[in-house]
């Protein structure tokens, strides 16, 4: 068990290293998780003045962002090229007083208990053992304190589709999470709840390739708020989302 673990965590670390100095340049760096990633950030409600992780920092954006909102952040990856990339983000955008980068693991966290007010992550649940990453952001996290994560769904199958097809946009090792996998993170947390996001909107991507921007970003607008309306209707159509938002308290 322990050299699997290893061995997947090289992986991962092999090809986020080999990708942490190149910038997004295709739907996602187009905003095609605005919506979410707003929701996301609304559920850390105070961040001036506490302490967070942010698990997974990739490039750094989500760390900058909280750093500007007056937290002081803590940014984790097992990819040392995420980590300084994430290093030289904060300081371009001067808030490298605010942020601490450590080259870390998810699955051994290397700070006591009850550190941080909030963890943050975004993707990376799905690069990971579950069960490890659970205990130590329960672990590390303060009674009280919250944590949430941005993480995309396995149960739509034409987006399973685009995964086989697509096999270069990510790494053999990761697997997008499921509704039971969501209740499995949850368990030891007093209070759990997610929320879903892009089904209908997933229609937007359809300009994607034509290199249209603005009717892509217009399209993934209106129909995400048309999949809001759906969800609430019909809850049951959530699992087949792209995403979803899960929030948890200690």
């Amino acid at each position: 068990m322990v050299s699997a673990t290893l061995a997947r965590q090289q992986i991962e670390r092999t090809h986020h290293d080999r990708v942490a100095s190149r910038e997004r340049r295709d739907f996602y760096a187009w905003g095609a998780l605005a919506a979410a990633d707003a929701y996301a950030y609304s559920l850390i409600d105070q961040p001036a003045g506490r302490l967070m992780l942010d698990l997974g920092c990739g490039r750094g954006a989500h760390t900058v962002h909280f750093a500007q909102s007056g937290a002081y952040v803590v940014a984790v990856d097992l990819s040392g090229g995420m980590v300084a990339a994430t290093r030289r983000r904060a300081i371009d955008a001067g808030v490298g007083d605010r942020v601490a980068t450590q080259q870390m693991s998810a699955e051994s966290l290397g700070f006591v208990d009850a550190t941080f007010d909030y963890v943050f992550g975004h993707s990376v649940l799905h690069h990971t053992d579950l069960a490890a990453t659970r205990r130590e952001v329960h672990r590390v996290l303060k009674p009280g304190g919250r944590a949430v994560f941005l993480e995309p769904l396995d149960h739509n199958p034409l987006l399973n589709l685009f995964r086989r097809l697509t096999p270069w946009r990510r790494t053999p090792t990761e697997k997008p999470l499921s509704l039971a996998d969501l209740r499995f993170f949850a368990e030891p947390f007093a209070y759990s709840s997610h929320r879903e996001f892009y089904l209908l909107a997933l229609g937007a991507f359809a300009f994607a390739p034509l290199g249209q921007r603005a009717l892509f970003q217009r399209a993934l607008c209106l129909l995400n708020g048309a999949d809001q309306r759906i969800f609430r209707l019909a809850p049951a159509l959530r699992r087949y989302a792209w995403v979803t938002v899960l929030e948890l308290r200690r």
